[in-house]
């Protein structure tokens, strides 16, 4: 299971009045991403991607086992970049897909069209507001960094063997989470600059949050809760 690190004191007590379960059941869920109107989660117990309502109402549900378009094994994350195009990290194909926000298949980043790499496996990934798109791939414990088009514009690595369970963006920069190592490294978008954090943990089944519009959404264990922020 991924473990989401909270540092104390940036989100403050998500626990203080008892959320809403709006959705139940999942099966290896390992990512949440929240947009103004919708919910993106990976299910990688059943290799699909689900879109719901703020309300956990289920839309559309996207994948299945394979290998072809339309298709994950063991999909890890997901940015969907505010509802415009929706990168998905396909680990066991080896690739990350990209869809428009009806699901409809765009493109595919893979080992093939990397120079330079020749193996591939992403897990985390987010895209800056750019469009570019920085990948963690365990092959070679790097962050590869592709522009829009797909190309991949330089590679870096974290420090002190840092292997992420979460890479997001925070004030421009890149922060990534080890939650084995119990550590935080914000990094520039370059790799150049690097800090370093110890972290605490609160609720080990908690894997992943989301906030927009005023609204928390905890990915934990099987079920999405919902609160006020």
């Amino acid at each position: 299971m991924i473990w989401v690190a909270i540092l104390i004191g940036l989100f403050g007590d998500l626990h203080a009045q008892k959320p809403e379960i709006i959705y139940t059941g999942l099966e290896d869920a390992t990512s949440l991403y929240a947009t103004t109107n919708h919910l993106f989660v990976v299910e990688s117990g059943k290799n699909r991607i689900l879109k719901l309502d703020h309300d956990g109402m289920l839309i559309e549900t996207l994948g299945g086992f394979g290998s072809g378009d339309y298709q994950f094994n063991g999909p890890t994350d997901i940015d969907a970049t505010n509802g415009l195009k929706i990168y998905i990290s396909d680990t066991g194909n080896n690739r990350v897909q990209i869809y428009d926000r009806r699901f409809q298949f765009l493109s595919t980043i893979d080992g093939s069209m990397i120079s330079g790499i020749r193996r591939f496996q992403p897990t985390q990934l987010v895209v800056n507001e750019f469009g570019e798109l920085f990948v963690f791939d365990t092959y070679s414990n790097s962050i590869l960094r592709f522009d829009e088009n797909g190309s991949l514009i330089s590679s870096f690595k974290p420090v002190n063997g840092l292997i992420p369970d979460e890479i997001v963006l925070v004030n421009e920069q890149l922060e990534l989470t080890d939650a084995k190592k119990g550590v935080i490294q914000i990094m520039s978008q370059n790799g150049l600059s690097v800090e370093l954090f110890e972290i605490d943990f609160q609720g080990q089944e908690l894997i992943r949050t989301a906030t927009v519009k005023g609204l928390v959404f905890l990915l934990t264990g099987g079920t999405i809760e919902k609160e006020a922020k």
